[in-house]
């Protein structure tokens, strides 16, 4: 007997949405190869965006065919959220606008109404059944091994499954990857496989994925219908097979990490991304942090619009931990999270009338802390004052770009005037570099913090004790560090008054590290001290004696950024690199800055120290 197979087709998960109308182009000359066959019938998802494109560039004469395709049962269009989002990482009154959106556009555009709920992620957590039935699914896809799981076994899995939530009903169909890997690597062995799951009158789900590169879409149909006409499988949507077939069973229980997260394999929610990886984290609170207060002020036609600027930033490029522009591992994904989350804040600043300077004092990250979190119309800072007065978060609205967005391989969090004591040895700047990229003397212990206006704008008054270890005995500085953020510009200015408390003399050198998402590789001869271009490779760290001032001119983010000391300063400057899946770091993350005093503490001793800082537009 032929294979009986429903394949599900989407766009791959690294498709650029810069580049959709070739995508679109080529998708519909793709589809039209797949019609013009006799023997494919098959599912289909493809997010809203996709879909627009698509709709921009067909003519008449192809939509009327793939709605022909769809009426005699040869297409199946799937639904899901507009902007394809792991729902479960979202406050259910967006999963629902998602879905809605979703489902509105397929009527309009194709006048389909979709069956079947698909997320290419194929993440799924308790709770969802309720969202899906209130949207009118009838059926949604998960992998096979979250269904296994569930089910306690290890066989091949297939056919449909039912799962009550709470009196809310969804038919769960399980997606074969061992299937779905030996078909799209032409593996001679697919057949024994799909044999396994196509018992008792059942069909085997087979996920594939369109290739992202436009030239690369027409050759893929065109294998694809060979290889169903070649082998003679039988196809059918994922919707016919499970209206055709009885229950396999019940499902009590369900949860998926999901699939092509980066997660280890051991990995059982895919909220496991947000604990791993303080980019993705800060990306998702930074959007809940816009959702909270915009939902507290906004409502009717104010909240929709605001609404549909802040969906994007829902769509799950920004929720992998992978390479290459596939996830937030890449500089420039991580920089378009940022433009798209800024760009969400300036239309809630637009609506609300935001102006002057605000201070919140909020558990921002949601873990159970509180930290500050400082705003203005033109940018915004979050600062942590248990770690060391560090800021976490330092957004410049004018080019959207949020400057503390370098990555990590430790998995530790980015911060910037994150304050050190270095001891006083002789050092190269490559040991220098080592020394900062481990985080050794930090003065990092918590702080008691004032807020107090001034004359500019708003001080935030650091003040505590902070221990460390000097020449393997123990010794404690008493810091006063002053944040005084103006109220109309992107300006502020850091302060240091540091006692020496310790009945001992302590040499070293006092600085404070900025970890700054800024430049390309490649961005040479974009790096100025004193007003003089520093001739910069971004290879080998650079250490500068006697500097005042630092200007940094990142023209991809379209802003320039400068510091300037009270007194000569030593300035090191090296850049961040992360390691790709298959070799040794080598992926530009980001620059590291570290500007430094020669700080040797009499006993009783007190230094100060002063940095003005500024963003402006490029």
């Amino acid at each position: 007997m032929n294979p009986r197979i429903s394949f599900v087709l989407q766009m791959s998960p690294s498709t650029s949405y810069e580049n959709l109308e070739a995508v679109a182009r080529n998708l519909l000359e793709g589809l039209n190869v797949l019609l013009n066959s006799e023997q494919v019938k098959c599912s289909i998802f493809l997010d809203g965006p996709v879909i627009e494109a698509l709709y921009n560039v067909a003519k008449p004469l192809m939509f009327g065919k793939i709605q022909n395709a769809i009426r005699n049962g040869v297409l199946e269009f799937l639904g899901g959220g507009y902007y394809d989002p792991m729902l479960p990482l979202f406050p259910e009154d967006l999963q629902t606008m998602q879905l809605e959106l979703h489902r509105d556009y397929l009527k309009k555009v194709l006048g389909a109404e979709p069956q079947g709920y698909f997320n290419s992620s194929l993440v799924w957590e308790p709770g969802m059944a309720d969202v899906l039935e209130r949207s009118r699914f009838d059926y949604a896809l998960v992998t096979e091994a979250a269904v296994q799981d569930a089910l306690g076994r290890s066989t091949p899995v297939s056919g449909w499954f039912t799962l009550e939530d709470r009196g809310a009903l969804i038919r769960i169909v399980p997606v074969s990857e061992v299937l779905s890997k030996a078909i799209a690597e032409d593996n001679l062995s697919w057949r024994s496989v799909a044999e396994q799951y196509c018992r008792d009158g059942k069909s085997a789900i087979a996920l594939l994925d369109i290739p992202s590169e436009p030239t690369e879409i027409i050759e893929f149909f065109g294998r694809f219908v060979d290889f169903v006409e070649m082998n003679e499988v039988q196809t059918r949507t994922v919707g016919f097979a499970v209206d055709q077939l009885e229950t396999c069973g019940t499902i009590s229980f369900l949860v998926s990490a999901g699939r092509r997260l980066g997660l280890p394999s051991t990995a059982r929610t895919c909220r496991e991304l947000l604990i791993r990886r303080p980019e993705i984290n800060m990306h998702h609170k930074s959007f809940l942090n816009l959702y909270r207060r915009a939902r507290s002020v906004l409502s009717g036609k104010k909240w929709l619009e605001f609404c549909h600027a802040l969906l994007p930033a829902m769509a799950p490029l920004y929720f992998r931990d992978m390479h290459n522009r596939s996830g937030m591992r890449s500089m420039m994904v991580r920089k378009r999270s940022n433009r798209m989350l800024l760009s969400a804040s300036q239309v809630l600043d637009d609506l609300t009338g935001f102006s002057g300077l605000r201070v919140d004092v909020c558990d921002f990250l949601l873990r159970g802390k509180k930290v500050l979190f400082c705003e203005n119309p033109e940018s915004s800072y979050l600062l942590d004052y248990r770690i060391g007065g560090a800021l976490r978060a330092w957004n410049y609205k004018g080019a959207k770009t949020n400057l503390v967005n370098s990555w990590r391989d430790d998995g530790e969090p980015s911060f910037a005037f994150l304050d050190c004591l270095v001891p006083n040895v002789d050092f190269t700047p490559v040991k220098l570099e080592q020394m900062l990229y481990d985080r050794k003397h930090l003065l990092a212990d918590p702080y008691d913090y004032r807020i107090l206006r001034s004359d500019v704008g708003t001080e935030i008054m650091l003040d505590e004790e902070q221990g460390f270890d000097n020449e393997e005995r123990k010794a404690l500085f008493k810091i006063k560090k002053v944040f005084t953020f103006q109220g109309d510009a992107a300006k502020f200015t850091v302060s240091y008054a540091i006692d020496n408390l310790a009945y001992v003399n302590t040499k070293g050198y006092f600085g404070t590290i900025l970890e700054l998402g800024l430049l390309s590789h490649g961005d040479v001869n974009k790096v100025w001290i004193d007003g003089k271009n520093v001739r910069w490779n971004m290879m080998e760290p650079l250490l500068y004696p006697d500097g005042q001032s630092l200007e940094i001119r990142d023209e991809k983010a379209g802003c320039v950024f400068r510091m300037a000391f009270d007194r000569p300063t030593s300035i090191f400057i090296g850049s961040i690199f992360g390691a790709t899946s298959t070799a040794a770091p080598q992926a530009f993350q980001g620059i590291r800055v570290f500007p430094f005093w020669n700080a040797p503490f009499n006993v009783l001793d007190r230094k100060a120290f002063k940095i003005s800082v500024s963003v402006t537009k490029r």
